[in-house]
């Protein structure tokens, strides 16, 4: 072979590839069987090689020899030339053309424009001098190179290793753009936990086929081999093949490196149908040499991943940890981070986690069209980074974001989870800036979207099928509107608001669900955020239950169009507004807790109840209570219809309150029936029923012009 200089071991490069242990809470258990796909073909756990034939056939020896050699001249080879373990010098531009035969047991040593046929290539011909390959697509052929195929022992393994990474040296310093391999099945190892069995260098593509199978030799260390390296590289491809990783094989300790495919300040790499599976630690990683800070900051950019296979790597089938321009396209993400029979999954266990450290720096990436089955974990997270697109994609798993800004989440589909977005602590808050989520659809998931952190978009998604569409903990700063949130699973719900939320408006949402539309659940009942507002704006309702606003405060609800009723229990600074409500029992609106009630608004909404039992009222007033703090209660301007034995207005234990200009039908029973103090009715109208207007009992009312509409 080419006497040329072999890359040096350095044994203290830092990598600072992350391998952070966050695990990025489900906002839905996994649910998930075991019918998914299994696209990998190779089912034999003990290959039986059988090398292919390289098309050397010629067995005659060679009529001639090289000791009189013409510059200029090609020589086609189509016999068995022996060179006898002699060094043969070469003039000028001589050429070497392949026709079936073979050049073996010596050197050539070429002077200047050399040039030979790849095919004539093997461990058994040095090249040295100036020469370059005929054709710089080279075609591999195992046997050539004292690879040894098949199940084999460690030392072999080893040099299969240190055979494989020569050739590629030798045919790269030839002029080889293409390394092409079809047929291999063979065991690598590096006996290093710093080396790959393959560093690939730039403007090079290693070319594999369907009949292509890479394994990582079973390690007893606490590593195992790596089996390819990009860094410091430009303009590289891998493309097919089978990459085995040894999870289930290792007998060792846990496996703590031997990701199988490392990409390490790449730029304009591609990875394309490529099937990685059974690594001990990620399929696949992306990142960066030294840290953003670091002033020899090179970050890998111009990355592809395109139509790869990853299956049940032993941690996440794909880590991003540090680039930019990275896209993830048409890939299929099954099973990561699963237990084995042999092996125990390892956390995070995410399809794709981009998961860049504090130090390290994501700004842009895609991943878009990919498929994800019966993962461990969550499908796709950004638990970091800025500039994260998830598009196109149909998991079933969640996909989401923990602390990372500029997250879009478009139009995926996600089938028995939903989307986790954002990460409930102080550093969440802070960072997780800007976020999309629109245009996905989400089906029978326990948790449609668990929303926390603050500046996020939700539009324009559906909602099938599941628990509760939506539940909003400790967010900021969202506008949620025009989404469709549809369900027919008993007691599922629409909105749930839990903790906090401030500036979030709920606009123009559409809500069929059997249960509750709307379960405000005690936010903004600490001192800190009282001045917090939650608006519901628009919203089309239609339950089986009614909504209820519980233990809340700074709540606006106007526009809106409710199938059920309203019940207000215990919450302060809320204006119900101009909406229109068509119930049954047992209410329209229900306002309860008169101990801890302050500041509640209901005006110039249109309320009508179909009850005729009696169980039916317009707005009613309860307590289980008899301390009555109620105030600034107001109801005014409303226009109310009931039927049979129901009171458009029905107050008891509530004190202090303000009834005025509303313009009630009843049929039966008085509009108003009001049993409390200090309180003012007056203006109100009504439009039919009895010619009492009004049923008052009480202490210091002032009760003063309520008419009928003949009055």
């Amino acid at each position: 072979m080419k006497k040329l200089p072999y890359y040096l071991v350095i044994l203290c490069i830092a990598f600072f590839v992350s391998c952070s242990n966050e695990s990025f809470e489900e906002v839905v258990p996994d649910t998930t069987g075991t019918d998914g796909d299994n696209p990998d073909p190779d089912t034999d756990p003990d290959p039986d090689p059988d090398p292919e034939d390289p098309g050397n056939t010629a067995t005659d020896p060679c009529d001639f020899d090289l000791s009189d050699v013409t510059s200029g001249k090609t020589y086609v080879i189509n016999c068995v030339l022996d060179l006898n373990n002699q060094t043969i010098n070469l003039p000028d531009n001589v050429t070497f053309e392949f026709d079936k035969g073979d050049i073996i047991n010596g050197t050539l040593n070429f002077s200047s424009g050399g040039k030979i046929d790849g095919r004539l290539m093997s461990s058994k011909l040095d090249l040295e001098g100036d020469v370059t390959l005929i054709d710089p697509t080279f075609q591999f052929f195992p046997i050539r190179w004292e690879i040894v195929e098949g199940r084999v022992a460690q030392p072999i393994a080893f040099q299969n290793h240190k055979n494989i990474q020569k050739v590629v040296d030798l045919v790269k310093s030839l002029g080889a753009e293409t390394f092409s391999i079809n047929k291999m099945d063979a065991f690598f190892d590096t006996e290093d936990v710093f080396t790959n069995t393959v560093r690939l260098p730039s403007n090079f593509h290693f070319k594999m086929s369907e009949n292509t199978h890479m394994r990582v030799q079973p390690s007893n260390q606490n590593y195992a081999t790596k089996l390819f390296m990009i860094q410091n590289a430009e303009n590289v491809t891998l493309s097919g093949g089978f990459l085995h990783g040894e999870r289930d094989t290792h007998t060792g300790p846990p496996t703590g490196s031997g990701t199988l495919v490392n990409i390490t300040s790449g730029t304009n790499i591609l990875v394309e149908n490529v099937h990685i599976s059974d690594s001990g630690v990620s399929g696949l990683t992306i990142n960066s040499f030294k840290f953003a800070t670091d002033p020899e900051y090179s970050p890998s950019r111009m990355i592809r991943i395109r139509g790869c296979t990853f299956d049940s790597n032993r941690r996440n089938n794909m880590s991003v940890t540090d680039g930019t321009d990275i896209i993830i396209e048409n890939c299929k993400i099954y099973r990561a981070g699963i237990d084995t029979e042999f092996s125990i999954g390892s956390r995070p266990k995410i399809g794709i986690d981009v998961e860049p450290t504090e130090l390290q720096r994501i700004d842009g990436v895609i991943i878009r069209n990919c498929e994800e089955k019966e993962g461990a974990g969550a499908a796709l997270l950004a638990a970091g980074g800025n500039n994260v697109t998830f598009e196109n994609n149909t998991t079933q798993s969640t996909i989401g974001w923990n602390i990372a800004s500029n997250v879009k989440i478009l139009n995926n589909t996600i089938d028995g989870s939903g989307i986790g977005a954002g990460l409930k602590d102080p550093v969440g808050r802070r960072t997780s800036k800007g976020n999309i989520i629109s245009g996905n659809t989400v089906s029978n998931a326990i948790t449609g979207i668990a929303a926390t952190n603050g500046d996020t978009q939700i539009f324009n998604n559906t909602f099938i099928n599941c628990k509760v569409a939506m539940i909003i903990n400790a967010l900021t700063n969202a506008d949620i509107y025009e989404n469709t949130i549809r369900s027919d699973k008993e007691s599922s719900f629409g909105f749930t608001i839990q903790d906090y939320a401030d500036d979030v408006v709920f606009r123009a949402n559409k809500v069929n669900v059997t249960g509750r539309a709307i379960f405000s659940d005690f936010p903004n009942f600490d001192d800190d955020e009282l001045d917090f507002k939650i608006s519901f704006i628009d919203n089309t309702f239609e339950t089986t239950k009614f909504a209820l606003i519980n233990g809340t405060v700074g709540m606006t609800l106007t526009g809106n169009s409710f199938n059920n009723g309203v019940r207000i229990d215990g919450s302060r600074d809320i204006l119900f507004d101009n909406n229109n409500v068509v119930s049954g029992p047992p209410f329209s609106i229900e306002l309860s807790n008169s101990e801890v009630s302050r500041n509640v608004t209901i005006s110039n909404n249109t309320i009508e109840n179909t009850d005729t039992g009696g169980t039916g009222n317009g707005i009613k007033t309860s307590s289980s209570s008899d301390v009555r703090n109620a105030t600034g209660i107001v109801i005014d301007n409303n226009t109310i219809k009931v039927r049979g034995t129901n009171n458009c207005i029905r107050t008891t234990k509530f004190d202090n309150m303000t009834i005025t200009n509303n313009k009630s039908g009843s049929e039966a029973q008085p509009t108003i029936f009001f049993r409390g103090d200090n309180s003012v009715i007056r203006d109100n109208v009504a439009t039919a029923g009895p010619t009492d207007t009004v049923d008052v009992e009480g202490s210091n009312n002032t009760v003063s012009n309520n008419t009928t509409a003949n009055n």
